[in-house]
């Protein structure tokens, strides 16, 4: 009996040594189950992060040209009353529209979201008082961003040919959030006088 009883005592040492390294494996495979999911989160969270931040760079950017083009326009044909002889190809003659924005060997030009970049004379009171400066392509996210942005520098904001922001008046919000949420892309109109 006391063979029998050491036999299984063995028996039993032998399966508890067996079992504890298929634990630890499966420990193992836990732990760097836990370890992928983590690394997969902390992912998704940077990524979301640099595109917040390219997000806020490109509408900075896309800002600061927008006041660049106004205001260069302004001091060059507004002073001398001269915003109904304008067109883009003059504008970017005389280096209102940057010329990085224009493309080589053309008198067109482009923005940072590939969309055209146009001048033309506009009427708010009296014939050609003013000039539209229309910047194409512009995505749906950036949209309400760059309308708000530019608000106190235009006279006159259209996205895709909605009025957002009616002559000398504030920017309609509801107008805005349904033209701009309209379409992937929208081309905005920002129409401005000599000052504002």
């Amino acid at each position: 009996m006391e063979k029998t009883v050491n036999t299984l005592s063995n028996i039993r040492a032998l399966s508890l040594r067996a079992i504890a390294p298929s634990r630890q494996k499966g420990n193992a495979l836990l732990f760097a189950m836990l370890a992928l999911v983590v690394a997969a989160i902390l992912t998704i969270v940077a990524m979301r992060m640099y595109q917040a931040s390219q997000r806020s760079v490109r509408i900075e950017a896309a800002t600061s040209d927008l006041n660049t083009i106004i205001a260069a326009a302004q001091k060059l044909y507004g002073n001398s009353n001269q915003y109904g002889a304008v067109t883009t190809a003059i504008a970017i003659r005389g280096t209102v529209i940057p010329p990085a924005m224009r493309i080589a060997g053309t008198t067109t030009a482009q923005n940072r979201y590939y969309g055209a970049v146009t001048m033309a004379p506009a009427t708010i009171t009296t014939a050609n008082d003013s000039l539209t400066l229309t910047y194409g392509n512009v995505n749906r996210d950036d949209c309400q961003d760059l309308v708000l942005g530019m608000e106190s520098t235009t006279r006159r904001i259209a996205v895709g040919g909605t009025e957002v922001k009616p002559a000398d008046s504030p920017v309609d919000i509801a107008a805005m959030s349904t033209a701009c949420d309209s379409a992937a892309t929208r081309d905005i109109a920002y129409t401005f006088g000599r000052g504002q």
